[in-house]
């Protein structure tokens, strides 16, 4: 019996070793074939694998919402200040004189007028007759300067209104004022004084149109 024993033995340990020669065998080409299977393979097939699995998207629902950026607080304008209205400058309370022809005679029909000095004034000329022409003139002097801008006053001409560029001149009218007009002259009173005033339409003054204008 022993010897049967001994000889299965034997013939198991020969299967076994058969058995790992063929699986010895076999991994010996497995491994052989490895060099073979990478050769096969496309360049970058490995990589391009790898990389496409990394770079997969995220779902949308992974992906983080950034969060809204809060609108800037709005800023307040300061309030304009209300621009003050201009103050009206006073009204000049001028003191109306009205002065005027005796109709169609070469006179005034006042010869005398009185002022306070540094009034404001606005004297009305009236022209009283019905073709004559007149002017006005106040100059500062009496006769002898009235006497002088008369002569000028005839030298300047019809086209001046007989009135000179005199700087003794204190207050005229623009020019000659026709027969039924009227004219506002404007003008200060000057210091106190006497002044004479007169019409330079020629012959008119030497006829007596003149008067006296007292300044107190």
């Amino acid at each position: 019996m022993n010897a049967h024993f001994r000889e299965m033995n034997t013939q198991r340990l020969d299967q076994l070793a058969h058995t790992a020669r063929a699986v010895g065998a076999r991994m010996l080409a497995a491994l052989a074939l490895l060099p073979l299977l990478a050769a096969c393979l496309p360049p970058g097939a490995a990589a391009q694998t790898v990389v496409k699995a990394v770079a997969r998207a995220k779902p949308i629902s992974e992906t983080a919402t950034p969060a809204p950026t809060a609108a800037p607080a709005p800023t307040t304008a300061p309030a304009s200040t209300p621009t003050p209205a201009p103050t009206a400058a006073p009204a000049i309370r001028a003191q109306p004189v009205s002065l005027g022809t005796n109709g169609g005679e070469w006179q005034f029909d006042q010869a005398t007028l009185e002022l306070a000095a540094g009034e404001d004034i606005v004297l009305t000329f009236n022209n009283g007759a019905k073709t004559t022409a007149h002017n006005w003139l106040l100059v500062s002097g009496g006769d002898d300067v009235a006497t002088e801008v008369n002569a000028a006053g005839m030298a300047s001409g019809e086209g001046a209104g007989y009135i000179p560029d005199d700087t003794r001149i204190i207050a005229r009218t623009a020019g000659l004022v026709k027969g039924g007009q009227s004219e506002s002259v404007t003008f200060t009173a000057p210091a106190a004084g006497t002044y004479v005033y007169l019409c330079t339409f020629p012959g008119h003054f030497e006829l007596g149109m003149k008067g006296v204008l007292t300044v107190k």
